[in-house]
């Protein structure tokens, strides 16, 4: 079954100027919660609601190119999300763990 997308210039222009404003206002919204620290270890995180945004944009010009898109990043970003939040865990536990060893240095 082949799909096709009709290229209605009109809506294709309003949606990617949509997501330029979108992606103006969620740089805004990173920058601010970076500058309190709150994306530490979580960027993944961040990036892959970017790339949901994006895909709901391209959904509203062809549902399945964006599903079909949607499973791609699925397959592929999942790994790398899980892999970056346990680097970022087990990076939190061995300085937790030097800060102990630091703190039981000095008392001896």
């Amino acid at each position: 079954m082949i799909f096709e997308i009709r290229l209605d210039y009109g809506m294709i222009t309003a949606v990617l100027l949509g997501l330029v404003l979108f992606g103006i206002g969620y740089n805004a919204l990173v920058a601010w919660a970076e500058r309190r620290g709150y994306t530490e270890g979580y960027l993944s995180l961040i990036v892959a609601m970017g790339v949901f945004v994006t895909l709901c944009g391209v959904a509203i010009l062809s549902i399945h190119a964006a599903l079909l898109t949607l499973l791609a990043f699925i397959a592929s970003g999942t790994p790398m999300i899980i892999g970056s939040i346990l680097r970022y865990i087990h990076r939190r536990e061995a300085m937790k763990r030097a800060i102990v060893e630091e703190i039981h240095d000095k008392a001896a």
